[in-house]
């Protein structure tokens, strides 16, 4: 059966496989079959859609992106950099020469959690000391790549973008841009992001809205309704009774009472309270009054159960979204342990964004500087993020007074005083200086405990051997 699958011997450095992605003139195939997202220009133009009118989705995504730039970066120097002469060197490059200042780059490089993918291209400049540094790394939008330079095996050479401006086309080579895409469920050079499953929701949800609008808009209950003696009126006029400038002023208050009928300090209506009596011979008189007026009343409608699918539809959102503690506290359902738990795992996906982002510059970034400059490879550092996650000074007090008792204090020079007062916003300490003066203490106290074991005896001294014996 071999010749019918093919069957050959693939040497270990050997790729074999494809993509499950076909590109077509550098076209990534799509497979979608909505009117609105099979084009780049209508997709991207229903995600911006979708973040600008959809308050939860607006919410989350800057929820999450603001806890992205607020990440602390830290630029591990390699065993070899003893000094960290090069690890320091790396942060300047990024934290300060460039014109867009660094959280900014890494809040746009997270936007590949949403579309896909992101495309951010650098520039180099000659700095003062005579190596290359960044002169800034700038966005490339999502709506502007329109075309993917992949090899067959998948690796992307190099991207197509088309200026907005003059509609000309720019290509962008691979190793000049910072390129993060979320290829876990699609392995095309776009990736599928977060915005891709809100469309059906959000467009649920657009219309449980619009239900919910034109419900308000045509519910007539608490309309008010007047009732009057029109025909009456009229007969009396048609009996020359009454003139019709006289009818015109009788009706005048319930007219302008129902035309006015907002509710406001000044609106108030008096009626006159004969009532209707009956045609027979008894004449008896009924219980509808001839001028009165009555708000209309309705039956049970829709309102509940729209307002029930417009919520779980929000809580929807969020859930893809990874957001869904924002929404805690809007009912009497809930607890802290509950938000606590999902703030927790909001943070883990945020610390595996970063961790994809780390990966990112540390080969398009951190890499491609060294090549310029041709640094040695084992003074290469490693860029890192520090744990994002609420932390409760009190608690964390609490802790270390805990440690403590059980028989390890902290030492003076211990970093735990300077992240705790961090966490208080209080001005850090000189721990060097603590440790010093710790040491000084401790110098001093023996001292004095050696002078008072070497001292002679003092028999004046009524706690000596001598002054208890006399």
């Amino acid at each position: 059966m071999g010749w019918l699958f093919g069957r050959r011997r693939v040497a270990p450095t050997t790729t074999a496989g494809v993509p499950g992605v076909a590109i077509y003139a550098g076209y990534p195939e799509v497979w979608e079959t909505s009117n609105e997202l099979v084009t780049p220009e209508k997709r991207y133009t229903t995600y911006a859609n979708i973040l600008a009118n959809t308050s939860i989705v607006a919410a989350g995504v800057r929820y999450f992106l603001n806890l992205i730039a607020s990440s602390t970066w830290t630029f591990t120097p390699a065993e070899a950099d003893t000094d960290g002469q090069f690890a320091e060197r790396l942060e300047a490059m990024l934290t300060e020469d460039p014109d867009t200042p660094w959280h900014r780059i890494v809040r746009r490089a997270a936007m590949y959690r949403f579309y896909g993918f992101s495309v951010q291209e650098w520039t180099m400049k000659r700095h003062e000391e005579g190596y290359f540094t960044y002169a800034d790394i700038a966005p490339r939008a999502q709506k502007t790549i329109y075309r993917w330079d992949v090899e067959p095996t998948g690796k992307v050479l190099g991207v197509v973008q088309q200026d907005p401006h003059s509609s000309e086309y720019i290509y962008l080579p691979r190793n000049k841009v910072l390129y993060v895409v979320d290829d876990t469920l699609h392995d095309s050079p776009e990736g599928l992001g977060l915005f891709r499953h809100l469309v059906e929701p959000a467009h649920r949800l657009q219309r449980y809205l619009q239900l919910e609008g034109h419900g308000f808009e045509t519910d007539l209950r608490g309309i008010p309704v007047g009732y009057a003696p029109f025909a009456e009126l009229a007969r009396m006029v048609q009996a020359e009774e009454i003139t019709q400038t006289d009818r015109e002023r009788l009706e005048k208050p319930m007219r302008e009472f129902i035309k006015n009928h907002i509710r406001t300090p000044k609106l108030s209506l008096l009626l006159d309270s004969a009532v209707y009596a009956s045609e027979d011979e008894a004449a008896r008189p009924v219980n509808v009054k001839q001028w009165q007026v009555d708000l209309l009343k309705g039956s049970a409608n829709s309102f509940a159960e729209n307002a029930a699918a417009i919520e779980r539809t929000n809580r929807e959102l969020a859930r893809i979204l990874n957001v869904e503690q924002l929404l805690l506290g809007a009912t009497a359902t809930g607890s802290l342990a509950l938000s606590e738990d999902k703030t927790h795992a909001f943070h883990q996906v945020i610390e595996g964004a970063l961790t994809e982002i780390c990966e990112a510059v540390d080969a398009d970034i951190i890499d491609r500087a060294w090549a310029m400059n041709g640094w040695p490879d084992e003074m290469k550092p490693k860029a890192t993020t520090a744990a994002i996650r609420y932390r409760d000074v009190a608690q964390i007090g609490q802790v270390l007074r805990d440690i403590a008792t059980a028989g390890a204090p902290l030492e003076p020079d211990d970093p735990a005083i300077n992240d705790v007062r961090d966490l208080m916003g209080v001005e850090r300490v000189d721990l060097e200086e603590q440790r010093r003066r710790a040491d000084e203490d401790a110098v001093l106290r023996r001292e004095e405990m050696e002078a008072m074991r070497t001292a002679p005896p003092n028999d004046d001294d009524p706690g000596s051997e001598e002054g208890m014996a006399a």
